[in-house]
């Protein structure tokens, strides 16, 4: 990754090309020349002052805020190396059990320059920069925050060289380093290091999977979802001997039957969508987002299914729910609500509206095939996917619509 850009939580914290603006108009910092697309793909093409930008450390309030010239990216350290390590466990005679493969979080450490004009500047310059590596304060379960970084310098739009790490938090810093005093003003070294919870690095969603789907110009089906599932036949071992079939189990007990979860038959709007396996990156792992907005209408009964499609042929040929990567099942969604089932950060969200208080967030129960747990999935091949998306007819207002992403990831960058 490159040091020139870092945003955090929504907040520019590195930006080499600002820093680098400021400082030449000044006279502090001549001759840097740092990404020269990174301004235009900012949209801000031309960079005057902290004050007339406005930059975003700029606090009316605070006089010496305008005198704070921006943070530069001097080196990033902890986005090439995997967190990925396993712990092998000997065995009694020769060799050992290598163990399952874990990733665990991931630390990146900043080295930046602060350029101000004088030492009250620097002063608020390091409070600014401690408050905004703090994130947003926490409401409930403090998840962290979403960091923003470029895999190089961007070009065109800067999509393709954008990159995501979630649930990341301040571990340590700032602290300053080392100061030099100049006649034009101040250059002072600082560090600091973030923690990502989400070990990976992710990529903008493929675009070749982005529109949305109008829920109620689906087909019209009258089916159960579930049913489909006792059809299903599990292989036989080859080595099973007729002649001596294994003892009989003992009764199971019956297995409770979550009430909330919907059975039973219906009449749905069924929508699919395809990736073609061409267009999936070939070496990088991929996780699905869903996004839907119910409309006028509480939308009863959802599910979501995922195919493996390698060939790239018709979806409703390859439709074997006996061979679904993963269900997504959800009873009951409010009307005007907007659900977001992330498998970047493993978090299902649904955003409601609550009148005077604008809106609320609740998590949704997911449930997996036949009620059970759910499971993430992972595209980790590209094998091509088939997304069918079923709504309960009576229930899909014509405004709800959804979309499922694609999103890749990898390990280090």
């Amino acid at each position: 990754m490159i040091n020139d850009y870092m945003d955090f939580g929504c907040t520019e914290i590195v930006n080499s090309a600002r820093a680098s603006a400021y400082a030449a108009e000044s006279c502090l910092l001549t001759g840097c020349n740092p990404c020269p697309d990174l301004a235009e793909i900012l949209d801000d093409p031309e960079y005057v002052d902290p004050v007339s930008d406005p930059a975003p450390w700029y606090d009316p309030a605070v006089p010496e805020s305008a005198r704070f010239l921006g943070v530069m990216g001097l080196d990033a350290v902890g986005f090439s190396q995997s967190t990925l390590s396993r712990d092998p466990v000997q065995l009694v005679g020769d060799g050992a059990a290598l163990g399952v493969a874990r990733r665990s979080h991931r630390e990146i450490t900043y080295t930046v320059l602060l350029l101000v004009l004088d030492e009250c500047a620097l002063a608020y310059a390091l409070e600014w920069l401690a408050s905004a590596l703090r994130g947003a304060p926490c409401v409930g379960g403090c998840n962290g925050e979403e960091l923003g970084v470029f895999a190089c310098c961007p070009t065109g739009d800067g999509t393709g060289e954008l990159r995501h790490l979630y649930g990341v938090g301040l571990l340590s810093g700032p602290q300053v380093t080392s100061v030099r005093h100049e006649p034009e003003g101040i250059i002072a070294q600082a560090t600091f290091t973030l923690g990502a919870s989400v070990p990976w690095i992710y990529r903008e969603p493929l675009q070749t999977l982005t529109d949305w789907v109008t829920l109620s110009s689906g087909t019209l089906v009258t089916l159960d979802p579930d049913v489909i599932y006792g059809d299903c036949v599990e292989a036989t071992p080859c080595l099973e001997d007729p002649l001596c079939p294994p003892p009989p189990l003992p009764i199971r007990a019956p297995v409770p039957v979550d009430p909330c979860y919907p059975t039973g038959a219906a009449q749905f709007r069924r929508s699919v969508v395809a990736l073609s396996p061409l267009d999936q990156p070939e070496w990088l792992e991929a996780v699905p987002v869903l996004e839907l907005v119910t409309g006028g209408s509480a939308l009863r009964r959802l599910v979501v299914r995922f195919w493996a499609n390698p060939l790239g042929g018709d979806c409703m040929d390859v439709a074997d729910p006996c061979a679904a990567c993963t269900d997504i099942q959800i009873p009951y969604l409010p009307a005007g609500s907007t659900l977001t089932v992330d498998g970047r950060t493993q978090t299902a969200e649904v955003e409601c509206p609550q009148g005077a208080l604008g809106s609320s967030t609740s998590a949704p129960i997911l449930y997996g095939p036949l009620g059970q747990a759910f499971e993430w999935p992972v595209f980790s091949c590209p094998t091509g996917v088939c997304i069918e998306i079923l709504s309960t007819s009576a229930t899909t207002a014509a405004g709800a619509r959804a979309r499922v992403l694609l999103v890749p990831r990898s390990d280090v960058g």
